[in-house]
């Protein structure tokens, strides 16, 4: 009975064994930011939580890997060369209609006209500004992984 109630409260086997993940945890994770460190750190951060998580760096590369690998949430920088955000949010719905998209950026006023355009036509599920904790990544990617 305790390796039971250790194996539910810690997630470990008594012996140290392989960690249970939580189903919902299994959900495919994209994050897009050209800036490859910050990409890179959310990528991290998540699989460190048990996600599976990609990276890409731009727009383009970001539609392509939905259509490809069925990501189901996709962080998002607003501000990017080529493709912005919402130009990207838009082409991944038609990739994927339920995927949810989460739009982040450090340059609140070059993006604010976009972040309220993306409100309007209802796009934005959460915005998140940079610099970012690692606890508002996990908190966002807890509640609207699918």
């Amino acid at each position: 009975m305790e390796s039971v109630l250790q194996t539910i409260f810690t997630g470990q086997t008594p012996l140290g064994g392989i960690k249970m993940l939580n189903p919902k945890l299994r959900s495919k994770i994209l994050v897009v930011d050209d800036e490859e460190t910050i990409g890179i750190g959310m990528s991290e951060i998540l699989k460190d939580e048990g996600f599976e998580a990609g990276y890409v760096v731009n727009g383009k590369d970001a539609v392509e890997a939905v259509r490809r690998e069925g990501y189901s949430l996709v962080f998002m920088d607003i501000v990017m060369p080529g493709m912005n955000g919402l130009d990207t949010f838009r082409e991944i719905k038609k990739v994927k209609p339920n995927a949810k998209v989460i739009l982040f950026t450090g340059y609140f006023r070059d993006a604010e006209d976009v972040i309220l355009q993306g409100i309007r036509e209802g796009m934005i599920d959460e915005f998140i500004r940079k610099p970012y904790f690692a606890d508002e990544i996990i908190k966002s990617a807890r509640k609207y992984a699918l």
